[in-house]
This record gives C-alpha cells, sequence and structure tokens, in this order.
C-alpha cells in the first residue's frame, strides 16, 4: 500500500519539477538579456564615420595651410634675391670692410666700394704686419664705434713680389695674422682672397695668360737694343755723307753715347720685368693660403680663374675696373651665397 501511494505521488511531482525548471531557465534569460541591454545603454555604440570625415577635413586643411606657408616663404625668398640683386656692390657689402694691400685699395680707387668699405694701404704684407702698417689697417678696424659684419682680406701681392717669401713662410704669416683678425673681432666672419695672377708681356707690351715672362722679358730687352742700334747706325751712316770727318767723330761719339743710354735703358727693363717674372707664378702661395683657410676654419675666395687680358693692364700687373667687377662678384658669392641668383 505504501509503495503504491508513493509511486502516486512520484508521478504527481514530475510535471512540477519539469515547471519549476522551465521557470528558472526563463528567468536566467531574462536576467541575461536584461544585463545585455543595460551593458548597451550604459556604452552605446559610437559611429566613427562622422568622426572619420571631420579627420579628413582637417588633415586637407591642414595640407592646404602647409602648402600655402611653402610657397609664400619661396615668394618671399625669390622677393629677396631679386631686391639683392638689384643692389649696387656697395649696397650689398653694407657692413662689410676689405682689408689688404693695393689689390685692396683698387675696390675704392675703381668706385666698386666706398671709402668707408675698404681699409688699405699699399706695401702691407704679412710678412712685415707691423712695418708695413697692416697692424695698423687692423687697429682701426677694431676701433670703429661697430665691428664688421665680414672681414675680406685682400692681402699676398706685396709678400710674394717683394719679400721673395716661400709659400710656407707666407702662409705662417698669414695664419699669425688670422689668428690674431680672429682674436681682435671674433664674431666677424673672415675671408681670404687669393692672391690675383700676373700676366706676361709681349713684344708689343700686350697682356697674355702665359705664366712665365722669362722669354718675353728677353724678347722685349732684344727688340730694344736691335732698334738702338739700328737707329744709331742710320745717323751715323748719314752724318759721314754729308759732314766731314770731324762731325763723323761727332756721330760716332754721339751713336756710342745712344748705345750706352741704350744699354743702360734695357738692363733697367731687364731688372724691372725680371723682378716681376718671379713673382707671376702665385700658385703654390695660392695653394697654402687655401690650405691655411681649412685649418683656420675661415673662408676662401678663390679667384685665380680671373686671368682674362681684360682684367689687367699694360704692364700685365695692374688690375683694371673689369677685373674688380668680376672679383667683388666672386667675393659676395662666397660672403652671400644663400642670395646669389644664378
Amino acid at each position: 500500500m505504501f509503495e503504491k501511494n508513493k509511486e502516486k505521488m512520484k508521478e504527481k511531482m514530475e510535471p512540477d519539477k519539469v515547471l519549476r525548471f522551465a521557470i528558472v531557465a526563463v528567468i536566467l534569460l531574462f536576467l541575461i538579456g536584461a544585463l545585455i541591454i543595460g551593458t548597451r545603454m550604459m556604452n552605446p555604440r559610437v559611429d566613427a564615420t562622422e568622426g572619420v570625415k571631420k579627420l579628413t577635413e582637417l588633415e586637407d586643411a591642414n595640407v592646404q595651410k602647409i602648402d600655402a606657408q611653402i610657397q609664400e616663404l619661396e615668394q618671399t625668398e625669390a622677393d629677396e634675391a631679386t631686391a639683392w640683386k638689384a643692389k649696387s656692390a656697395k649696397e650689398k657689402m653694407d657692413g662689410c670692410i676689405v682689408l689688404g694691400d693695393s689689390t685692396a685699395l683698387g675696390f675704392r680707387q675703381n668706385d666698386i666700394l666706398s671709402k668707408s668699405q675698404v681699409k688699405s694701404k699699399d706695401g702691407a704684407t704679412v710678412s712685415d704686419a707691423e712695418g708695413s702698417g697692416l697692424n695698423e689697417l687692423l687697429t682701426a678696424v677694431t676701433e670703429a664705434e661697430t665691428a664688421p659684419q665680414k672681414l675680406i682680406l685682400c692681402i699676398g701681392r706685396g709678400d710674394v713680389a717683394v719679400s721673395g717669401e716661400t709659400a710656407d713662410a707666407f702662409a705662417a704669416n698669414y695664419k699669425s695674422f688670422v689668428e690674431q683678425v680672429k682674436a681682435a673681432l671674433p664674431d666677424t666672419k673672415v675671408y681670404v682672397c687669393s692672391i690675383p695672377a700676373y700676366l706676361s708681356l709681349t713684344s708689343t707690351g700686350d697682356a697674355t695668360g702665359s705664366a712665365d715672362s722669362d722669354t718675353d722679358s728677353d724678347s722685349d730687352a732684344k727688340d730694344t737694343t736691335d732698334n738702338s742700334d739700328s737707329k744709331s747706325s742710320t745717323d751715323s751712316k748719314s752724318s759721314t755723307d754729308s759732314k766731314s770727318s770731324t762731325d763723323s767723330k761727332s756721330s760716332t761719339d754721339s751713336k756710342s753715347s745712344t748705345d750706352s743710354k741704350s744699354n743702360s735703358d734695357t738692363s733697367s727693363d731687364e731688372s724691372s720685368l725680371s723682378k716681376m717674372s718671379t713673382a707671376l707664378d702665385v700658385t703654390s702661395y695660392n695653394e697654402a693660403l687655401k690650405a691655411l683657410c681649412k685649418e683656420e676654419k675661415v673662408k676662401y675666395v678663390d679667384t685665380t680663374d680671373l686671368t682674362d687680358a681684360s682684367y689687367f693692364g699694360e704692364d700685365g700687373s695692374t688690375m683694371t675696373k673689369a677685373y674688380y667687377e668680376a672679383c667683388i662678384n666672386k667675393i659676395l658669392e662666397a660672403a652671400f651665397r644663400n642670395y646669389v641668383i644664378q
């Protein structure tokens, strides 16, 4: 009996168990759904489309702005370069000084630069900076109210032509002077110009581009002697034909005097030309200067290609205004490279 009742109760409880399980499952699903909905409500999904669009617009705007700034900068530089090109050498060299010997003096004599922009003395040398007046020129620059922004040294011709020093000795003296300049003018940029070339002379006195004038000097001397002898011989023959033996003797004395004078003049010319010939080759001196500039970290201004005959006078040594116009362009290119329009 008991077993029969137990079986009936078991059969009755079975549906209740299923129902309870179903209710629990529904409740769990509800809770999970509520949790998901709540999470989404608390963290809504962001639509990135609008943001990406704005970022793209900003990027495009920045690129356009940068391009505009670059174009503006390029235009400003072009305008400055154009304005610079239109200026005279005196205006371009404002705040700069050329210091040196007769080479430097030529910039003022040919009205390339103003008097205040050139400090020079004929015969100034680095081999005797004190005695030749070079130190005095530097003192005048350092004692000025305003120190120059740039100082261009044009020295060396006197050292090569007069002192007869070797290139190494010349460079050692130049080095001492450059160091003296740097110590006296620490905020000034220093530039060193190469020594101008010399041109030899032909027998007609025209300048040539030769680097050695020994042959030309001998030719000049020979022409002078031959012309004097020919003239004297003609005068003597004419005098013999038209005058007495006394006149002939006088003519002979005159010829002797003429020959003596001719020989004296020729000797003087040979001495002068020979002295110039020894100074013609400035290559080794300029090479020494270039090495010095590298060592001292100063700018070397190379003017050694300015050897056209039109740049020199009939003596093959004096430089013309055309030379100084070309030379100042070399200096400006070295000192103001950013403004040079090719």
